[in-house]
């Protein structure tokens, strides 16, 4: 698109604009390596969630439809349409709620979204585009930076999508996923924008999928393939010449008025980018929802410095934020949560957890823990506070843990393991990655993947790393 024309442009078009400005020339080394990071944790988590029940469900369901066999399912190895191997994967990687956390600065205390979860969209597609190595790590690196600016036109994860009802996934994933999906069909602007257009007009998500004050479904790990799946959806379209409304965002009865409320800032979807948001990205060192880090990490340390054994236990007091408390300590549908979904966002059931198992990891969800009477008496002794002088931090906690005989042992943790403050290394990365795969592969195997990742920029063709996914014999 020509400058003269930008200041007559919709913000589709913008968005277009930009899509096709990345390259990867332009992406300095500790970009490239960030993008790498976060595959490697999409990957793992992707793996390790395998063989939960909405993945398998979804499996089910492309052997019944069938579909070009143009992509590759994790693990199974079943080949299917991009379409499929979208939410098939997605849900996969969604399911242990072990995905990542984008951030525009690393002091944030508001995150734009799970941003790692395009790393499945981007994969399906790419195997059946036959992209490079490096097509695959540009397309990462600009879903993260416009999945970032058009989160945060709306005041981020938390903002006014959410306040309105709406899962904040509802009009960035489409839209960004349309055009990282136009890149990767070598689209023009144009295309591209009318991808967005064409995605966007037709996927709006509730918040009854994540809310605080209902019990959590399976319906929630479709939040962002099923919208990624739309995106793509519409650049297959715009390849063939389909057209939306391109002023789909500013236009009458549009997003901004329709699901924003008007609460849409048009000037941070239009200014250019100024810095490598990407790098602010949290991996998660818990499989939960990220902020209970805080207090999670704040549990295992007392428990593992002071050997503290669960019978011993008066009493469990948790300090948080206000947020975390509405979504995660709401007594009446996270004190005895029913399903994993809502299990991963209690803070009394973690925190009971974190005291028995000393780890909160995908082992500690698993149906007989969540029905484990000495679980649940344990989490019946927690009780979970609001605390003001937390308010500047995204996941800090405050735990003190009570003695039958009386002792008591007090810990803070403002920026637990993982924050972009307090980052996971690449050694801890590939330890959580091996802990994903090592049900379905031996050492070679994860080995070469971890080698294929790490020199991707190198790899012609990115169906060799989908064909490393599968299960060995």
């Amino acid at each position: 698109m020509r400058v003269e024309t930008l200041a007559t442009a919709t913000i589709a078009e913008h968005l277009a604009a930009e899509a096709q400005a990345f390259t990867f020339e332009g992406l300095p080394p500790q970009v490239v390596h960030q993008a790498k990071r976060s595959l490697l944790d999409g990957v793992a988590i992707g793996l390790g969630g395998y063989t939960s029940e909405p993945s398998q469900i979804i499996q089910s369901l492309i052997r019944d439809v069938g579909g070009p066999t143009e992509s590759t399912v994790f693990v199974s190895g079943l080949r299917t349409s991009c379409l499929y191997a979208t939410l098939a994967n997605g849900a996969m990687v969604r399911y242990l709620d072990y995905m990542d956390r984008a951030f525009l600065v690393p002091e944030a205390v508001n995150d734009m979204g799970h941003h790692g979860e395009s790393i499945v969209p981007i994969l399906a597609l790419g195997e059946r585009q036959h992209s490079s190595g490096e097509d695959v790590i540009t397309a990462i690196v600009a879903a993260y930076e416009l999945l970032n600016k058009v989160a945060d036109s709306v005041g981020g994860n938390h903002g006014v999508i959410d306040h309105r009802g709406w899962a904040p996934e509802t009009m960035r994933v489409p839209s960004v996923m349309a055009l990282v999906a136009g890149r990767l069909l070598e689209l023009t602007e144009q295309e591209m924008a009318n991808a967005l257009a064409v995605a966007a007009s037709f996927t709006q998500e509730l918040g009854i999928l994540h809310s605080g004050e209902e019990e959590l479904t399976m319906a929630r790990n479709l939040r962002f393939s099923f919208a990624a799946h739309n995106g793509i959806l519409g650049a297959l379209l715009a390849q063939k010449g389909f057209k939306g409304p391109l002023n789909v965002f500013e236009g009458h009865t549009g997003i901004a008025e329709v699901v924003a409320g008007g609460e849409m800032d048009f000037e941070k979807l239009r200014q250019p980018r100024r810095e490598w948001t990407i790098l602010n990205t949290w991996i998660k060192n818990f499989a939960t929802e990220g902020r209970m880090h805080g207090h999670i990490e704040a549990t295992i340390g007392l428990v593992n410095d002071h050997d503290i054994k669960a019978e011993d236990v008066a009493e469990v007091r948790v300090k948080t934020t206000a947020h975390t408390y509405r979504r995660m300590a709401n007594p009446a549908t996270r004190r005895r949560p029913k399903t994993k979904y809502t299990a991963d966002h209690s803070s009394y059931y973690c925190t009971a957890v974190a005291i028995i198992d000393r780890a909160v990891g995908p082992e500690q969800f698993a149906d007989d823990r969540l029905r484990d009477q000495n679980v649940q008496a344990l989490a019946d002794k927690v009780s979970v506070e609001a605390d003001p002088a937390l308010e500047g931090y995204i996941s800090p906690g405050i735990v003190e843990i009570i003695m039958k005989s009386g002792a008591k042992y007090a810990r803070e943790i403002l920026q637990p393991k993982g924050h972009p403050l307090n980052p996971m290394t690449d050694a801890d990365l590939e330890a959580k990655f091996r802990t994903m795969a090592k049900a379905f592969m031996d050492e070679r195997q994860m080995d070469q993947i971890l080698k294929t990742i790490y020199d991707l920029e190198n790899t012609s063709d990115i169906g060799a790393l989908m064909k490393l996914l599968v299960r060995s014999a």
